[in-house]
């Protein structure tokens, strides 16, 4: 394993800041993988843009990278579908002026975390989900795209990290099986992770976060900003207007109906378990559910090809003409979503985690053990873009340590797990981020900008209870 020094972490710090200050998320990507394969190259700046080249197009060589490539590009098929059908016009106006069951914008925000958090089979699924159904009743009640991503990314996320039938537990138990299996531990692997998932603090006050924030309708640093622009918008009588234009609706008899919106999206959701059932649980404890959403928007697309043209509101021409048109909406998306993946790649080649976790081990008293371990997770996520890979290689760190100086591993393990989450919620390169600004019409960057405080914030909380954890154990 080739020893990069400082040289590792360099190419996400460099990414992350140009991110931030660029606003230009690909721009920022491009640069920073340059950077990564330049330096493992020896600093040859024309093997680095070689290896770049190349690397766009290697990335295609997993099939996991293109199944999730695929299935970020077919879904926006689907979000089209259910649009130009009126079905997601129907389920608004069922919500609101027939049912009465959203009045205000906390229901509105509370529809979106119910939705993510009651889809935890795959992150992926459930933000695009709760996006399409609700960023058109955010509009209405002039929420801002920054705060439902805010939300639907932050419930989605913990909700998917604290559930075990899912891939996340799948993963989490295969790591923690891997330490039994080598005599550090003993015990069923389930059970472990069941009492370790309760010191995933960043899931749980994230969770309470998101709830306090609705509650008392608080808003504050970036995201009031973000919250005040939405509510001047709103009443700007241009935007009413343009918006009404965008919200295109085919005129026919079946058109406007709810089921126009949840046949195409339920038939996508519900054959994700089916497809894990059917794969088995491999293609999630290898740290990838791509196969099972591939699956699931397949079938969701072949179901909408009979439901709508059965029901004659698009021919055969039409149904593929609208179906192109939502494909062409995710090109940007999913070009990100490629350098993300090799984003990856070269933080992998530079042995970024390892580089992070080998220079901060041993160096704190026994009390800051815990608080150790999640900040160097989050800091790993932050720099990468990944959680799995980051409690990946955190949770045997965690349990080695915790051994070492007398820490349960219970604590050591929610520890390394909340520090990886953290990334996920904040890092511009990270794969749940971007799906959830894509849900919610989101500029990426400013969804990064908006959550970025808040999440900070939520850290803080949980660092200082692992220190006193750590300090009163």
């Amino acid at each position: 394993m080739h020893d990069y020094g400082i040289w590792t972490i360099v190419t996400p710090v460099i990414t992350i800041i140009l991110a931030i200050l660029t606003r230009q998320v690909m721009l920022s990507l491009m640069l920073g993988i340059l950077v990564g394969f330049t330096v493992i190259h020896d600093h040859n700046i024309i093997l680095g843009i070689k290896s770049t080249l190349e690397g766009v197009i290697n990335t295609f060589t997993s099939s996991g990278n293109t199944k999730t490539v695929i299935f970020m590009i077919m879904i926006g098929g689907i979000m089209r579908l259910v649009t130009v059908t009126g079905g997601v016009r129907a389920l608004v106006q069922l919500l609101t002026d027939r049912t009465k069951i959203i009045k205000s914008k906390k229901n509105v925000q509370f529809l979106a975390i119910i939705i993510s958090a009651l889809i935890f089979i795959e992150s992926s699924i459930n933000q695009l989900v709760a996006g399409a159904s609700t960023k058109n009743l955010a509009r209405k009640y002039a929420i801002p795209p920054e705060k439902m991503s805010y939300l639907i990314q932050t419930a989605g996320v913990s909700v998917c990290s604290l559930a075990m039938i899912n891939g996340w537990g799948a993963v989490m138990m295969g790591i923690v099986g891997v330490q039994i299996s080598n005599g550090l531990i003993s015990g069923e692997p389930f059970d472990i992770v069941i009492h370790s998932l309760g010191y995933n603090l960043m899931a749980w006050l994230s969770l309470a976060s998101i709830l306090f924030y609705i509650f008392t309708n608080i808003s504050w640093g970036p995201m009031k900003k973000a919250e005040q622009n939405a509510f001047h918008q709103h009443n700007t009588p241009a935007l009413d207007s343009k918006e009404t234009e965008s919200d295109e609706v085919i005129e026919h008899p079946n058109s406007n109906s709810v089921l126009n919106f949840f046949i195409p999206i339920l038939s996508t959701v519900l054959m994700v378990p089916v497809a894990l059932y059917i794969t088995g649980e491999g293609d999630f404890s290898k740290g990838s559910g791509s196969t099972s959403v591939y699956w699931g928007v397949m079938f969701g697309t072949v179901i909408s090809f009979f439901w709508f043209l059965g029901r004659r509101i698009l021919s055969i021409n039409t149904f593929f003409e609208e179906i192109y048109i939502g494909y062409a909406s995710m090109l940007k998306i999913s070009s990100i979503m490629i350098l993300a993946f090799l984003m990856g790649t070269v933080s992998a080649d530079l042995n970024t985690g390892a580089y992070i976790a080998q220079i901060t081990h041993g160096v704190l008293p026994v009390g800051f053990s815990v608080g150790f371990i999640f900040v160097i997770s989050a800091i790993m996520s932050l720099a990468t873009g990944t959680s799995w890979g980051t409690f990946a290689i955190m949770i045997p760190i965690g349990v080695q340590l915790g051994l070492s100086v007398g820490m349960p591993v219970e604590y050591m393990i929610g520890a390394a797990i909340s520090g990886s989450i953290f990334g996920d919620m904040t890092s511009p390169i990270s794969g749940d981020a971007i799906v959830a600004s894509m849900a919610t019409d989101c500029d990426h960057i400013e969804h990064i900008r908006t959550q970025m405080p808040y999440a900070l914030v939520t850290a803080s909380i949980v660092l200082s209870i692992y220190l006193y954890l750590g300090f009163t154990y």
